[in-house]
C-alpha cells in the first residue's frame, strides 16, 4: 500500500486529503513478474560472466549496479557465498577476496519495485586461470579455493561432485515448482526436496530455507522447509514465496562464522556517539525495510570511525547482523532458487 499526501488550496486555506492507492491483485503481481524479469536477467547475465581472478567484491558491484539501473531497489545486498559457505557472504568494505578455477559460487540476489520482491539464486562452478596470490603490492589475496601455497586444489572429482551438487539443487527446485499450487503442504515440498537431493547422494540443508513475501517484508512469516518437517500449512493460490532447495555434500547441518557483512534496520533507539546516531538516521531513512550491506551505508567516514559508529547500533539493537553460515562439515553447497506466485492448479515462476 502507497500512502500519499496531496495538498489543495481553497482560498486561504489549505486541505489536506490523504490518498491512499492500494494494490488490486493483479496489480500485485505485475510488480512481482516486473521485478522478477529484472532479477532473473541480471542472474543469468552473472552466471556467464564471473571467471577465475576476478575480485568478488568488483562482481558484486557490477550486479547490484544492473539491478538499480533499471529504476529497482535491491531487496537484500547480492550474495556471493563460496565452496562450503552456504549464505550471507556479501563483500565488506575493501575485501580482497578472488575467485579460483573450481570454486563452487552460490550467486543469490533480488530487487524491489514499489516495496513487491524477487529472490532468485544459481550456482556456478568458477573457470578460468588463476591469478598470482598477491596484489601489486605483494599483499596477499584471500582465495579460498586454494591452499596457501597458491595451488589449485580442485581435483577432476571434485568438479564433478561440484557439478552433481548444482544438478541436485536444481533439479530438486524443479520437482517443488511441479507440485506448487493451492493446498500443497510444507510437508510435501520439503519431502520433494529431500528425496531429490538424497537421491544423488548428498543431504539438504535442514536449518536453511524458502520463504514468504509480502510488500516491504523479504521474509513473511512463513517458512518453506527443505525437508520434510511435518508442517500441515498450505501454501494458498495468491501466495507468493521464495523457494531454494540448499544441497551439501557435508553435514547438511549450518553453523555461523563470526563474520557479519549484512545487516537489517530493527528501531530507533537513543544514543550517545554522535556519527552513530548520524548513521542510524540514514539507514533509517534509507534501509528501513530491506538488509543492507556496509558498503551501503559507509559514507565518508574512515573505517575506524565507521567500525565506532557501527559498533553501538548492533549493541543497542538498533540493527541486526546477519552471520556468515558455513556447512558444519566443511561440506560443498549449492543453492537454486525461484520467486513464485501460487496459483490454483500450479504456479507462477516470476524469476526465470
Amino acid at each position: 500500500m502507497i500512502i500519499k499526501l496531496k495538498l489543495y488550496k481553497l482560498d486561504k486555506y489549505i486541505i489536506v486529503f490523504l490518498v491512499i492507492t492500494k494494490f488490486s491483485r493483479d496489480n500485485m503481481d505485475e510488480e512481482y513478474e516486473k521485478v522478477g524479469a529484472i532479477a532473473a536477467k541480471v542472474r543469468k547475465q552473472a552466471a556467464k560472466k564471473i571467471t577465475a581472478g576476478m575480485k568478488v567484491v568488483d562482481f558484486i558491484d557490477w550486479i547490484e549496479s544492473e539491478v538499480t539501473k533499471t529504476g529497482a531497489g535491491l531487496s537484500f545486498p547480492c550474495n556471493i557465498s563460496i565452496n562450503e559457505i552456504a549464505a550471507h557472504y556479501t563483500s565488506p568494505v575493501n575485501d580482497d577476496t578472488v575467485f579460483c578455477n573450481g570454486d563452487i559460487v552460490k550467486i543469490d540476489l533480488g530487487g524491489e519495485i514499489n516495496g513487491f520482491i524477487s529472490d532468485t539464486a544459481v550456482t556456478v562452478v568458477v573457470e578460468g586461470d588463476n591469478i598470482e596470490p598477491v596484489d601489486e603490492d605483494g599483499k596477499p589475496l584471500k582465495m579460498p579455493g586454494r591452499f596457501d601455497d597458491g595451488n589449485p586444489v580442485v581435483t577432476e572429482d571434485d568438479l564433478e561432485e561440484r557439478y552433481n551438487l548444482i544438478e541436485a539443487s536444481s533439479n530438486a527446485l524443479e520437482n517443488v515448482l511441479s507440485i506448487v499450487k493451492d493446498g500443497v503442504t510444507l510437508n510435501e515440498i520439503g519431502k520433494t526436496v529431500q528425496d531429490t537431493i538424497q537421491s544423488y547422494g548428498f543431504t539438504p540443508i535442514i536449518n536453511l530455507a524458502g520463504h514468504s513475501l509480502e510488500q516491504n517484508n523479504l521474509h513473511a512469516g512463513v517458512s518453506i522447509p527443505n525437508y520434510p518437517d511435518g508442517s500441515t500449512h498450505e501454501l494458498k493460490e495468491g501466495d507468493h514465496v521464495a523457494i531454494e532447495p540448499f544441497a551439501s555434500s557435508g553435514s547438511g547441518i549450518t553453523s555461523e562464522v563470526q563474520q557479519h557483512y549484512i545487516f537489517s534496520f530493527m528501531n530507533n533507539k537513543p544514543l550517545r556517539n554522535p556519527q552513530a546516531k548520524i548513521l542510524l538516521k540514514n539507514i533509517s531513512k534509507n534501509n528501513r525495510y530491506f538488509p543492507f550491506a556496509q558498503r551501503h551505508v559507509k559514507t565518508s567516514m574512515d573505517d575506524s570511525k565507521f567500525a565506532r559508529a557501527m559498533r553501538p547500533l548492533i549493541m543497542a539493537g538498533c540493527i541486526y547482523p546477519h552471520a556468515v553460515l558455513k556447512d558444519n562439515a566443511n561440506g560443498m553447497v549449492a543453492q537454486t532458487e525461484h520467486t513464485v506466485i501460487v496459483e490454483k492448479d500450479g504456479c507462477k515462476v516470476t524469476t526465470l
